[in-house]
């Protein structure tokens, strides 16, 4: 934006322009005396308008913009995943958690799974046990006692992977 000239000699030609108007034209010194005034009604507006804007702040976003814009949501993972995670984690631990917290996923997992097959989990057939096969149903199987000693240690991590390899080989 061009910067203004000085306001004063503005206004100072603006004068000398009025005289010339009521010297020329004698009749119609009113209507110059209006276009004089509201000249300089407009230029003072623009000598205010532009000393304004030196006090104004720098362009770009304002303190208020950059608090109210939204700011990216951190990517969050699944709370039933996170779950699950824990419940292995602490199954690894201890018997109790093996039982209460694993074992029941798993159980769920393979009725579902074993259900496509028409095979019942919970029948005395061994067709489930066939199919899940030894250290999967030494897992899921129905009739697993309850740990006596619910801090004795949990199921091997790798034990728990077997056995979801095998229930993902049964989809």
């Amino acid at each position: 934006m061009r910067r203004f000239a000085n306001p004063i000699a503005i206004a100072a030609v603006a004068t000398v322009g009025l005289g010339i108007a009521l010297v020329a034209q004698s009749g119609a010194a009113e209507l110059a005396l209006d276009v004089y005034l509201l000249f300089l009604g407009g230029l003072a507006l623009a000598v205010l308008l532009r000393e304004t804007g030196k006090l104004a702040p720098p362009l770009g976003r304002s303190d208020l913009e950059i608090a109210l814009r939204r700011r990216p949501v951190p990517e969050q993972r699944p709370p039933e995943l996170v779950r699950l995670e824990r419940g292995v984690e602490l199954a690894c631990q201890t018997s109790f958690d093996a039982y209460y917290r694993l074992r029941p996923v798993l159980r769920e997992i393979a009725q579902s799974r074993l259900a496509r097959r028409g095979v019942d989990l919970d029948a005395s057939s061994g067709s489930a046990e066939s199919l899940l096969g030894e250290e999967t149903w030494k897992l899921v199987r129905p009739d697993l006692p309850r740990p006596r000693h619910h801090l004795a240690a949990g199921v091997p991590l790798e034990q728990i992977e077997h056995a979801i390899a095998s229930l993902e080989q049964l989809a």
